[in-house]
């Protein structure tokens, strides 16, 4: 009667081990430690997924679990090849270290086992030296708790394959989403540098830097299609390989060898192309040994398309790994390539009315200096003169450009001042003078619709304001008067002062800086007269 008593305790532990388990690593362990506490046993295995029995002397198995057994701990989720007479065959409790000779390791030699099979899917092996000291028929009464665990492992492993099966979708969704966030770091940065970008070469490198050092791509290039006989692709900028190599590289958008690849393509198609596996893709060919040296295993080129809807050029963006570009991360990366295309086409059509403002600039200037040919060049040389101050007191190359841009154009207004009065070589009298003291505003009038990026109307409205305030039109004084006017104001009486004049012959140009010195801090600009003197002083020349 006690030990039926014993042998219930023993199942209900065992069972309720087996039952409160949804996973088979955990199963299998817990199952090991109640066996082990029960028979006393020191050590336990599990195999499981025996190959079928052939008759061999020897049996390849999987080890699954081990408990109790440090050394054999570290051989779990290998195969081991043991003796088919110690994995094979129904309960039993044996003594045969000869048998167990397999299993010995480091200071544990067992000689004593207790087999016990699983239903079918396996085998739990209790080791120890010696025979266990126990009226309990072990080789019997486990039989039901096995039948059990094999009922418990199929179910677990179904729990652990549909977890396998969730954790991959999740890993999968963070993967697709740090892909997406990497694109839109891009694509913010991208942004910026359309934003800053002057010219189209600072445009196009910045946008290949922050693919790569922004985005995490392998390189970025931009190449533009060439209407040349061979229909070549130009590399124009490219980030994270040498320019030289790409010197060495053959691009076309003609439909050959060299304009098969994902960039020609592009082109020519006006359509997204995707290398997925630079290495075996047969359209990849003329490029592979060195897409491999810059382990470029996955390329996309993106075409970049005009106003009209044609290719001009295409971005290519290569990765390091294969299969690298998901649904969504192209999606992303078209609208780069798009917003890299609006800004440079952007570009182009500023510097074409860049280009047109100043040869109308340079018309106007040219207008007035025929009109009044005892001045001709004035305006030129008083550009020259003030782009060297501004330069000298380190103003923005963009800023330069407008005051040059201004002092061209600054006596524009006397195209509205009689011939007569601007060639007169006497003394003008009070009338003829009021009518010179018009061209600023003049001037103004002429340029104010005009949408320069620079303030150019009002350099020019105000280059004979003063410091003090004794200037005209307006009568401003110090800060009220932008710094570039101020400069031009300078570059203007210097050079007025130095040349010939219809009412007197040049003065010089140590009078004209006399003339400023003298006038420091009153009626010009301090820092700007000290700049204009050093200057000279460094050997400026009218050209």
């Amino acid at each position: 009667m006690r030990n039926e008593q014993q042998i219930l305790t023993v199942l209900y532990e065992i069972t309720l081990a087996i039952g409160g388990e949804v996973s088979v690593k955990p199963l299998l362990t817990k199952t090991l430690q109640q066996l082990l506490y029960h028979t006393s046993f020191p050590a336990g295995l599990v195999f499981l997924d025996l190959p079928p029995a052939t008759g061999a002397a020897s049996v390849e198995a999987r080890l699954e679990a081990v408990v109790g057994d440090f050394e054999l701990v570290e051989s779990v989720g290998r195969i081991l090849t043991l003796p088919s007479a110690l994995l094979r065959g129904g309960p039993e409790l044996r003594k045969d270290p000869d048998l167990l000779g397999s299993l010995h390791g480091g200071g544990n030699s067992y000689s004593v086992f207790l087999r016990l099979p699983i239903d079918g899917n396996g085998v739990i092996l209790l080791l120890g030296q010696n025979l266990p000291e126990s009226e309990l028929p072990f080789t019997r009464i486990f039989q039901p708790v096995m039948a059990n665990l094999a009922k418990a492992i199929l179910l677990c492993r179904q729990f652990d394959a549909y977890s396998a099966g969730l954790i991959t979708e999740r890993d999968a969704a963070l993967e697709s989403l740090r892909k997406a966030n990497r694109v839109l770091t891009t694509l913010s940065s991208g942004n910026e540098v359309l934003v800053r970008a002057k010219d189209e070469t600072m445009l196009l490198r910045e946008m290949c830097r922050v693919v790569v050092k922004i985005g995490g791509y392998q390189v970025a290039w931009v190449g533009y299609a060439q209407q040349d006989e061979q229909k070549s692709v130009r590399p124009m900028a490219q980030y994270g390989v040498a320019a030289d190599t790409f010197a060495n590289l053959r691009h076309t958008w003609a439909d050959d060898e060299f304009g098969r690849g994902p960039t020609g393509a592009a082109i020519r198609s006006g359509e997204l192309q995707e290398v997925k596996d630079a290495y075996t893709d047969p359209r990849f060919a003329p490029w592979r040994a060195e897409a491999i040296a810059c382990k470029c295993a996955s390329i996309l080129a993106l075409p970049l398309m005009d106003s009209e809807g044609h290719a001009f050029g295409a971005i290519t963006i290569d990765a390091a790994e294969t299969n690298a570009f998901d649904e969504e991360e192209i999606r992303l990366l078209r609208e780069l390539a798009s917003d890299l295309a609006y800004g440079i086409i952007n570009l182009r059509s500023a510097a074409q009315l860049r280009k047109g403002l100043e040869d109308a600039i340079q018309a106007i200037a040219a207008t007035v200096e025929m009109r009044d040919p005892y001045t001709a060049g004035h305006q030129r040389r008083v550009a020259q003169l003030a782009v060297a101050i501004a330069t000298r007191m380190g103003l923005a190359p963009e800023r330069i450009h407008g005051i040059r841009l201004a002092g061209t154009v600054h006596d524009v207004g006397k195209i509205g001042v009689p011939a007569e009065i601007l060639s007169k070589p006497g003394t003008l009298d009070g009338t003829e003078f009021n009518l010179i003291k018009r061209h600023p505003g003049v001037g103004y009038e002429i340029l104010k619709d005009v949408d320069f990026p620079w303030p150019i109307a009002q350099m020019v409205r105000s280059h004979h304001e003063r410091q003090d305030g004794s200037g005209y039109p307006d009568g401003l004084k110090g800060e009220e008067i932008l710094l570039e006017t101020r400069i031009i104001a300078v570059a203007d009486v210097v050079e007025a002062m130095a040349s010939y004049r219809p009412y007197r012959p040049g003065l010089g140009m140590q009078a004209a800086l006399e003339e400023i010195v003298a006038n420091r801090g009153v009626s010009y600009d301090a820092l700007v007269v000290d700049a204009c003197c050093q200057v000279i002083e460094a050997g400026f020349a009218f050209a």
